[in-house]
């Protein structure tokens, strides 16, 4: 028998780390830290999930 094992992935924010469910939006997941839905941000993987980093800057 296989024993299957959930990996819990985190999004990292201001040093503060948020669990990510498996049916989150980037969207939803910028509103929960606080910050507008429509924010750009560069997101860059770690061990535990992903660092956001908000795009002050217009391109």
């Amino acid at each position: 028998m296989e024993t299957v094992t959930k990996k819990t992935v985190s999004i990292e924010y201001l040093g503060q780390k948020y669990p990510v469910s498996d049916d989150l939006t980037v969207s939803s997941i910028l509103v929960q830290i606080g910050l507008p839905e429509d924010t750009h941000v560069r997101m860059i993987p770690t061990k535990e999930g992903f660092l956001i980093i908000p795009q002050t800057e217009k391109n």
